[in-house]
């Protein structure tokens, strides 16, 4: 048994520095692959359980006689298979504490525990234990209710569910015994890769801003791209470690794994490509722009959705920004609806003046209504519901709507996006990235997707938004028009016209 622990280490880097810095209760690092962060997060637990209080009335004994004050900390390791586990978070984990150092317990693929005690320099012991374990097919209520530690380590948490997350912080803080004195620091210690945009991790931490978590106790710790300047733990690495891991990789793997940027599901295949995350979301909320109408883009489909747009004509050309977003219920009604909308109106732009607020819906909106039975339509119980006034647009022809926002997210004003979009509008940011999507087919052979977008949330919200780019009717007349011409050159060249010498296109473009 080894009688000495090697607990000397060096960050690598200047965020892994403010990660073990930290205080917070929930504690986030994310890295590419390679960057250090596990190790980090071993050693931060490490100086977590340096730090904690003595128990009240308790000393140890480590057999030669002296009575030291103890310092006990429990830390729950989680991974979401027993194959990740003994695979790469145990290698880590023995790098720095062999087996043979303390008590070890444990097999291949199931939970282990690793019980360390050493002495600090003010000649107190700290008594650690960490309990290993993996979620694998149980659910997460009933795998997490077996633990009783002082704090969790979720590592690899862009792995993992919700739910763990969410239980963990309803079982943290429970070692030592509070007739001890409690522990001083609880919490939760977490590394993950960047995660990918529909993932829970990423709506519900990267999304936010530091002040926004900081009031969750969150504290989100983001290094450097494995390319880019100030990469961490490149002295532990081999020379072009990261230029070697991009070889042959796909594009979604080099954007998370490599450059660390919240990237694309592998799930199905963006509708709109031409958007960029980094691009087209600004830095900051939008606000409204006193005086310049609003546009209220409506999907009435099964989660009715509306975006709201003000158009800026500015000398250069139009930009148009998204300023915020709702989505009602699953196949809630156009009355309910209605009322959803004017309630929010009332709460977040009670002062805009109403006729500077505008509604434009799918066409569909106006079928159906049996007029004999005196039914009405669900634009015109919209419209009745939620005070707006609201027509429908000018058509709902697929590649007309979707030119209608691509053209926008092609394009820049003096270096500006033409589209800016407001970081609130979650839904529209999510559905850009990857949920407005053509489904991957499962079929062999090279990767292959549908002709029809997925339907889903994120479909119906971008698709509103669809509508609410053909508002000035701008893009959607330019299409028009070049459909019309090309229909026109077709059939005069079927019946042998030669007049059609020049392109017609050329004036419109």
């Amino acid at each position: 048994m080894s009688d000495r622990l090697d607990i000397l280490w060096k960050s690598p880097g200047t965020v892994a520095s403010r990660f073990m810095a930290s205080s917070a209760r929930i504690q986030i690092i994310n890295g590419p692959v390679g960057s250090g962060k596990t190790t980090a997060a071993f050693m931060k637990a490490i100086r977590l359980a340096s730090q904690q209080q003595p128990s009240k009335g308790r000393t140890i004994n480590l057999g030669d006689g002296v009575q030291r004050p103890v310092r006990k900390f429990k830390l729950a390791v989680i991974r979401d298979t027993y194959r990740a586990l003994w695979k790469t978070t145990l290698p880590s984990w023995f790098k720095r504490f062999p087996q043979d150092a303390g008590e070890w317990n444990g097999a291949v693929d199931a939970p282990a525990k690793h019980r360390l005690q050493f002495i600090i320099a003010d000649g107190s012991v700290v008594d650690f234990t960490a309990e290993f374990g993996a979620i694998g097919e149980n659910s997460a209520e009933d795998f997490m209710r077996g633990y009783e530690p002082t704090a969790f380590y979720l590592n690899e948490l862009d792995l993992l569910q919700y739910e763990v997350y969410n239980f963990a912080k309803g079982r943290w803080g429970r070692f030592p015994d509070m007739a001890e004195g409690g522990p001083s620091w609880w919490g939760i210690i977490a590394d993950a890769n960047a995660p990918e945009f529909e993932s829970w991790l990423y709506r519900d931490i990267f999304t936010r801003s530091g002040a926004e978590l900081a009031d969750d106790g969150v504290e989100l710790f983001v290094q450097p791209g494995g390319t880019s300047v100030g990469a961490e733990n490149l002295v532990n690495l081999p020379p072009g470690y990261y230029v070697d891991q991009a070889k042959g990789q796909p594009d979604w793997y080099k954007f998370r794994m490599i450059e660390n940027r919240p990237g694309y599901s592998r799930a199905g295949k963006p509708v709109m490509p031409e958007f960029r995350d980094s691009i087209h979301v600004s830095a900051k909320e939008l606000e409204m722009i006193p005086g310049v109408p609003i546009v209220i883009g409506v999907d009435p489909r099964t989660y009715p959705s509306v975006a709201f747009v003000q158009s800026v004509l500015t000398p250069h050309g139009r930009q148009r920004r998204v300023i915020d977003e709702i989505q009602g219920d699953q196949n809630m009604g156009a009355r309910r609806f209605g009322k959803l909308v004017a309630d929010y109106l009332h709460a977040h732009y009670p002062y805009v003046r109403p006729e500077l607020i505008r509604g434009i819906v799918d066409p569909s909106s106006t079928y159906g209504a049996d007029r004999e039975e005196g039914e009405e339509t669900w634009l015109e119980i919209f419209t009745a519901t939620s005070g707006i006034r609201v027509t429908a647009a000018p058509t709902n022809k697929i590649p007309m709507r979707r030119e209608a926002l691509k053209k926008p997210l092609s394009e820049l004003i003096e270096g500006e996006p033409a589209i800016l979009i407001s970081p609130r509008c979650k839904l529209i940011r999510t559905g850009l990235n990857t949920g407005f999507r053509y489904r991957k087919l499962n079929v062999a052979g090279a990767e292959r997707f549908g002709e029809e977008v997925e339907k889903n949330q994120y479909a119906d919200i971008c698709e509103a938004l669809e509508y609410a780019c053909l508002a000035d009717g701008a893009d959607y007349e330019i299409t028009e028009r070049k459909e019309y011409v090309s229909q026109n050159i077709m059939q005069a060249r079927a019946v042998g016209e030669r007049s059609w010498d020049y392109d017609p296109l050329a004036t419109i473009r």
